[in-house]
């Protein structure tokens, strides 16, 4: 069914690893569109409780196809806005919207639209060889990924001008600096501590987790008392569920708690 990319699941954690290490994971229309359906089979699946992203060999990804890229020097902008937007667009906007927890573990370049796709993931796990580049204006081009939005949200606006307008590299160290990933780990150890953290998060209440994503992912865009009000009316659904009765037992009988998603 796929042809750029392996999805699967183990245990409880589904994983969508981009598979095109002979060109170190460019990215096309089809990457991001077997990207899109890939995240649909897992989200449909009930036995999937959080979602790890990956690249296969050194690269997570070096970014945009050179012969995509190429061909897109003599199409029209109703083809660029078909290729970019209902493609490419639609991958990252499929990943912020997941309802599941997301973990991306990137190794080596995350360039372009890698960069794109790892801002869209709940948390950013790097391995030491890990390298982050919005390269988009050394292309005469802007950011059309939602970067422009995310990334300074997640480093700050000084950090993100200076990644966005230079499209220098930030590698593993800077990067967990400046928040840009939550932590950085050795190369040899990325799959395992990856791993690990998609397993916490799948172990988690999922109701609560995804309101609480969607409340963050509104957060940003919203406004505080629409915010509180809503989260509210969240919570009270939240409450008459079972996972939070799990929860309160789980706690008294001081064990780990087993939530159902009910």
């Amino acid at each position: 069914m796929f042809d750029h990319i392996l999805v699967d699941r183990v245990g409880a954690v589904g994983r969508i690893i981009f598979n095109r290490p002979e060109v170190l994971n460019a990215i096309s229309p089809k990457t991001f569109d077997e990207v899109k359906m890939g995240l649909a089979e897992l989200e449909a699946d009930d036995m999937v409780r959080s979602i790890l992203i990956a690249g296969k060999g050194e690269s997570f990804s070096a970014g945009g196809d050179k012969k995509f890229l190429a061909d897109m020097q003599d199409a029209s902008a109703v083809e660029v806005k078909e290729n970019v937007y209902k493609y490419f667009a639609g991958g990252v906007k499929a990943v912020k919207l997941c309802p599941k927890p997301t973990v991306v573990a990137v190794r080596g370049h995350a360039v372009g639209a890698g960069c794109e796709l790892t801002l869209a993931c709940d948390f950013r796990i790097a391995s030491e060889t890990a390298k982050f580049s919005e390269v988009w204006v050394k292309l005469g081009l802007t950011i059309p990924l939602g970067g422009l939005f995310l990334l300074p949200r997640i480093v700050g606006l000084t950090k993100a001008t200076e990644m966005v307008l230079t499209g220098r590299t930030v590698a593993a160290e800077e990067a967990e600096r400046i928040g840009l990933v939550n932590k950085v780990v050795p190369d040899d150890k990325l799959e395992e501590e990856s791993m690990a953290l998609a397993e916490e998060l799948a172990a988690g209440p999922p109701l609560a987790m995804a309101a609480i994503k969607d409340a963050l992912r509104r957060g940003m865009e919203g406004h505080l008392t629409d915010e509180m009000d809503y989260s509210m009316f969240n919570q009270a659904m939240l409450i008459s569920a079972g996972d939070y009765k799990e929860g309160l037992t789980a706690m008294v009988e001081r064990r780990k708690p087993n939530f159902k998603g009910k």
